[in-house]
């Protein structure tokens, strides 16, 4: 099979998930792939992945179809390059505010309510990739490799931010290891079930809710 000259002409970048991605060197090669994600978060946030054709990004894309495929394989892909790019960024938010860097001479508890509230409201950036990613998580194990090294990462973080806690005393008696599954799973399904399924009312509801839950379950009195 001949080689393209995007291939010929790319690095190997890691993403958090570790699945390896071929980006270009060259510039206009670079900014081409860049117009093909943006094209295809507009596809699969109108359309549904489904419903998504490579033709379609291509075309919103300003590109032949065949060029696209010498970027990506196919639209699912593109959909796991996407995913690669919003955990790092969802990683990234929630790491930098829970280092202690970010709150010492401050209240944690005031940090943990802003962090909660933040992650919720995230959930209202393009719906439709928030839900078209979900559904393929349960659809496809492909698409739970990037959503578990989150995870993980962020738990790691949230240990961290637990050990620090507890050197100021502000700690209950904890287990920080459970304690720190405990805090992402209760933030990430309720943030996840209210945007789902709630109203705007409800969501800013729930977000206080978990943000107290939260707190009663960590700090001392």
């Amino acid at each position: 099979m001949p080689v393209s000259s995007e291939t010929q002409n790319s690095s190997l970048s890691e993403g958090i998930s570790g699945r390896r991605t071929r980006v270009p060197q060259q510039a206009r090669s670079r900014r081409t792939r860049e117009a093909v994600l943006a094209a295809a978060t507009e596809c699969f946030e109108r359309n549904g992945f489904d419903d998504t054709t490579t033709a379609m990004i291509a075309a919103k894309a300003g590109i032949a179809v065949g060029s696209l495929y010498g970027y990506f394989q196919d639209k699912r892909q593109i959909l796991l390059e996407l995913l690669d790019v919003h955990a790092e960024e969802v990683a990234g938010m929630v790491i930098d505010d829970l280092a202690p860097t970010k709150w010492r001479g401050r209240d944690p508890r005031e940090q943990v309510r802003q962090l909660i509230d933040l992650v919720f409201h995230s959930q209202r950036l393009r719906p439709g990739m928030q839900r078209i990613m979900w559904e393929r998580y349960f659809k496809d194990d492909g698409f739970r490799v990037p959503f578990e090294a989150v995870r993980d990462r962020i738990r790691e973080a949230i240990e961290e931010f637990l050990d620090a806690v507890a050197e100021q005393g502000l700690l209950r008696d904890l287990d920080r290891e459970s304690a720190s599954f405990v805090v992402l799973n209760a933030v990430q399904w309720n943030a996840t079930q209210a945007f789902m399924y709630g109203s705007p009312e409800e969501i800013d509801a729930t977000a206080a809710a978990t943000s107290d839950l939260v707190a009663r379950y960590i700090f001392r009195e």
